[in-house]
């Protein structure tokens, strides 16, 4: 299930600590322009509420709100899109154990891929727009459904001396199942804007709507393997989901009896390990993500049998061979004593050959002598 994440880290090690430093760059500068815009919408949207039930004009903060806006869009769609695919890019590129280098970062903006990076950027926004109006028509329809059942818990669970824990571990367990179902949609649009993105960077013959088209075909390979993989990122996900809402309220609720500076420095510190975790497993997401497409979803498991395969037949050709050198070494140490023997009885027959002859020429000789 999580084979394709072990097999991207796996890949990934020997220049790991690279790609999370070049990677963390791209985000960190994308992620701080938006934090800026956000900042700036919501204190100026808190002033227009504000002057709206004062009945002031709040017409000045309006503009303010739609400039920052406007400028986190362009930024996104001449700028941002772009780091964060060089950030795939550098990820993509060590998964493939190809050299990782800092100019890897810029690869949208070369000439060929600007331009269907800006396609490619605003269709990632309509993508945000879609994910954004699911989840909130998701949140509306578990409040119109979990609210009157809460309240009914709550006034059941009222009169024992333990409700306050009773009403806590159902709100736990309420906001795990609705932060899991709302991460079907969400991650479901991230693997896809993933997808097209990798196409992007790795790609360089294909029009802005084919890398589009490829991102769907990443997750209809054909190889039944997206289902698994699916499930392998929304257990990952879950993990962050259970460190971060859950996990924050119990400690807020164990501190709550602690003296302030000791809960702050608690708080600060659990704060600042949730979060590095959170990056963590969400580097790990994007790794296999990236790891899955670039397989097109192929099965793991039939290219190590095939090894397998591979070596058994291997180390039956060696066993065969081996097999027959040591019967032919046993037939020739068979046949050697009788070849020893051929060769002694040939060396007889010509010692008394010659023994004959000899005895021939002396008799000859003697007789020759005798008539003289």
């Amino acid at each position: 299930m999580f084979k394709y994440h072990s097999l991207a880290l796996k890949n990934a090690k020997p220049q790991i600590l690279k790609t999370i430093l070049f990677s963390i760059v791209s985000f960190i500068v994308v992620f701080a322009v938006f934090a800026v815009a956000r900042t700036f919408f919501m204190q100026y949207f808190m002033q227009m509420q504000l002057a709206a039930q004062l009945q002031q004009s709040s017409g000045p903060y309006l503009i303010i709100m739609i400039l920052a806006l406007l400028l986190g869009l362009l930024f996104f769609i001449f700028a941002g899109y772009q780091l964060l695919a060089g950030a795939i890019n550098v990820i993509a590129k060590a998964i493939s154990r190809e050299d990782v280098h800092f100019n890897d970062l810029f690869v949208a903006f070369k000439k060929g891929k600007y331009g269907k990076s800006l396609i490619l950027s605003l269709i990632s926004i309509g993508l945000f727009i879609v994910m954004y109006l699911i989840i909130m028509a998701l949140n509306y329809l578990f409040n119109l459904a979990l609210t009157p059942l809460f309240t009914s818990l709550q006034s059941a669970v009222s009169s024992p001396d333990n409700a306050i824990a009773i009403l806590l571990t159902i709100q736990i367990i309420i906001l795990i199942i609705i932060g899991l179902i709302t991460s079907i949609v969400s991650w479901f649009f991230f693997i896809l804007m993933i997808n097209y993105t990798v196409s992007l960077v790795r790609e360089s013959n294909y029009s802005a709507m084919s890398h589009f088209k490829d991102g769907f075909r990443g997750i209809r390979n054909g190889h039944k393997t997206w289902f698994k993989f699916f499930i392998a990122v929304l257990l990952i996900n879950l993990i962050i989901i259970i460190i971060t809402q859950p996990l924050g309220t119990i400690l807020s609720v164990t501190t709550g009896n602690m003296s302030q500076k000791v809960a702050t420095v608690i708080l600060y510190v659990a704060q600042v390990i949730i979060v590095v975790l959170r990056l963590i497993l969400y580097f790990v997401l994007m790794m296999g993500a990236v790891q899955y497409f670039l397989k097109r979803g192929e099965k793991l498991n039939k290219t190590t049998n095939e090894k397998k395969k591979k070596h058994k037949n291997k180390d039956k050709s060696v066993t065969n061979k081996n097999e027959t050198l040591s019967n032919q070494q046993k037939i020739d140490n068979t046949h050697q004593p009788s070849k020893n023997n051929v060769e002694g009885h040939s060396n007889n027959v010509t010692n008394n050959v010659k023994q004959k002859s000899e005895n021939a020429k002396d008799e000859v000789s003697h007789n020759f002598n005798k008539d003289k």
